[in-house]
């Protein structure tokens, strides 16, 4: 052939025979009947089995080998439950949805929530605010309407080019931050009580007030964002502290400025901070440490001195501060970096669900009833509240006259599914949030919609292994154990028969294989101290009762007082060992220390080595038995199922086993 033309042939030679080669993942490994078992399925089965795909990277082609050959047992079984109809069987399929509603509503409200919730957290954490407000309270100048339109016209005055801190001083309710013009320091996410008002301070620009006004639980709030900047986690100081409080109590600010001054004078000439914080510092605790204050976050100073030591870099020094303690100086020494998303997903989730995750799950479901048709009943509703009266409490429901007259009647419909009284009283029961509460329409309206949300959570919840491929492998794995169970059952657990005919007569054979190792009993007396124990040990040795010490001195935590002398084999009990030391019954050993305890024991038998009874093994006997039977039996169904599936293993393929 031309040369030129085997080049041009060459590509599509290249072709075939790539077509031709089989897909990794498409490999069989193994086959039973018509069922084929491929690469990637039991790559993906022994990965789990390992703990991991690097531990199954690393394991023999042997360990392969035995792993195939339990698989492909594994799925001839799941075959077989088909076969037998498991998979429409209504009490298994009921246990199967219980399970997926369950642990599919803990998928879903983690994905849905609680995930983006914590990186929202942890986002916002990078950053800290300095926020003042203005907090205005209804009270008996002003009712709550009047406080609200009040609130409103402020927001348009700072608005319209009024000073925010004059007017914080003049109308402000809060009497911790009006004469600092409102401003309340530095916040972060997390540190809110309020989300509505985290919100709106993240949602605005340093500067700016929140345009609307804010309702927190007694009050209402104009929220200014003073200023943004990177947040630092925490921080580690030195201080030197000069009080204003003289040793007798008395103040004299001028003398404590003095003595600042004076330290201030030595740093600048070069003096070491903490030999001066030891010598002068009127904080004893830390002075002895040189002034160490140790590792610190925001809001564990006084505001004056926590905001002078996070203005700070590394290694610099305040000039002088003014506190209500006195005057500072303070050196920053150390700063920790904020956590990993990683290290801190615990404490952010623990924040989370604290702060937003009640008030973020009624709004999935509110956003999941407008996407619904929800339709209440408006007779009924109206009957129910018509004898509100007769129910104190909900936990009465079920003998309550609601019930007995109106418990079966549909308050409401969902997407045509009818939803009954009694359901509904049910779950308030069960929510707890409903039960000292006095039933209204209010309170009725919202439990329905609160029960509404949580059936349409658990909709979503029965359909999210679609969504969800973990929790879809996490149910296929929880059907294929319950279609397994019942087969164990009815295969083998069922048709165990064991009695103590056959477990006399493998006792008779095996007998040389249960023994007593030497074993002896004793009591003890278990105390703290040495010395203690050595005055308990001369007392026992002058004839004082034993038994009588032990209820007297015995540690009230001390395991085991031996006082029905059980036997115990020597070699396995550490104490037995001391016991066995002892050379008579009866005789007392001196005091010895185990763990943090000292211990006299006396030795009250012995028992050399010997072949147990048939009745102190017939329980054990029984448990081989049984375990013996259910091996055979399983052996033989596997038998049975490999007679009509004739399985085929191709071992040789295994060697290309994770290779890609």
């Amino acid at each position: 052939m031309h040369i030129k033309k085997m080049f041009l042939l060459m590509p599509v030679i290249i072709s075939v025979f790539t077509s031709c080669a089989v897909e990794h993942s498409k490999i069989v490994v193994a086959e039973f009947g018509k069922n084929k078992i491929y690469m990637d399925e039991f790559e993906k089965a022994y990965a789990k089995n390992s703990g991991n795909i690097e531990n199954a990277k690393q394991d023999s082609i042997s360990n392969y080998k035995k792993f195939l050959d339990l698989y492909v047992n594994y799925r001839m079984k799941l075959r077989d439950a088909f076969v037998r109809g498991y998979y429409s069987d209504e009490d298994m399929q009921k246990e199967l949805n219980d399970y997926k509603t369950n642990i599919g509503t803990t998928f879903y409200l983690n994905d849905e929530l609680i995930k983006p919730g914590i990186k929202q957290l942890y986002e916002r954490r990078r950053y800290e605010y300095q926020v003042a407000h203005i907090m205005l309270r209804p009270d008996s100048s002003m009712n709550e309407q009047q406080t609200i339109e009040f609130g409103n016209e402020l927001i348009k005055r700072i608005n319209n080019g009024e000073d925010f801190e004059k007017l914080a001083r003049e109308y402000s309710k809060d009497t911790y931050s009006k004469e600092k013009g409102g401003d309340v320091g530095f916040v972060t996410a997390g540190e809110i009580v309020i989300p509505e008002i985290e919100d709106a301070i993240y949602s605005t620009e340093p500067g700016k007030i929140y345009p609307q006004l804010l309702k927190s639980n007694f009050a209402y709030h104009i929220i200014k964002v003073v200023g943004k900047i990177p947040r630092r986690h925490m921080i580690r100081a030195q201080h030197i502290l000069a009080s204003s409080r003289d040793s007798l109590g008395n103040v004299d600010t001028l003398k404590a400025y003095q003595k600042i001054l004076e330290v201030q004078k030595k740093i600048q000439e070069g003096a070491d901070f903490g030999e001066l914080a030891m010598e002068y510092s009127d904080d004893k605790y830390s002075a002895k440490n040189k002034g160490d204050l140790g590792y610190f976050q925001r809001h564990r100073m006084v505001p004056e001195f926590e905001n002078a030591a996070f203005k700070l870099k590394v290694g610099e020094i305040s000039p002088i501060v003014k506190t209500s303690y006195g005057y500072h100086i303070i050196k920053l020494t150390e700063e920790k970096p904020i956590p990993s998303f990683e290290e801190s997903k615990d404490e952010l989730e623990k924040t989370y669900k604290n702060l937003r995750y009640k008030k973020d799950l009624m709004k999935l479901k509110q956003s999941l009833i407008k996407q619904a048709n929800l339709e209440i009943k408006k007779d009924l509703f109206d009957r129910v509240l018509s004898y509100s009266d007769s129910l104190k409490n909900i936990n009465d429901y079920s003998q309550s006259v609601i019930h007995y007259e109106l418990g079966m009647g549909v308050i409401f419909e969902l997407n045509k599914n009818k939803i009954l009284c009694d359901s509904l009283f049910n779950y308030m029961k069960g929510k707890g949030d409903y039960v000292f509460r006095k039933l209204s329409s209010d309170m009725l309206n919202e439990a329905i919609e609160d029960y509404a949300g949580e059936l349409l959570i658990r909709e979503k919840a029965l359909q999210y292994d679609k969504v969800n491929p973990e929790f879809a492998s996490l149910i296929k794995d929880y059907e294929n154990g319950i279609y397994l169970f019942k087969i164990l059952e009815e295969e083998v657990w069922s048709k165990v028969k064991v009695d103590s005919i056959m477990a006399m007569n493998y006792y008779e054979k095996n007998k040389e294989n249960f023994k007593w190792k030497d074993r002896v009993a004793f009591k003890e007396i278990r105390v703290d101290s040495d010395s203690l124990a050595n005055v308990i040990y001369n007392q026992a040795k002058s004839g004082v009762d034993f038994d009588s010490l032990m209820i007297k001195y015995n540690k009230k935590s001390s395991a085991r007082s031996q006082s029905k002398n059980e036997l115990v084999e020597i070699g396995d009990n550490g104490l037995a060992d001391e016991a066995n030391k002892i050379k008579n019954i009866g005789d007392i050993s001196a005091p010895f220390k185990n763990g943090n305890n000292w211990i006299i024991l006396k030795l009250t038998n012995r028992e050399p080595s010997r072949i147990k009874t048939f009745a102190e093994v017939r329980n054990e006997i029984m448990g081989i038995l049984q375990e013996l039977e259910s091996k055979r039996l399983e052996e033989s169904y596997i038998n049975r199922l490999k007679k009509l599936y004739h399985p085929k293993y191709y071992y040789d393929e295994l060697a290309k086993a994770f290779k890609q």
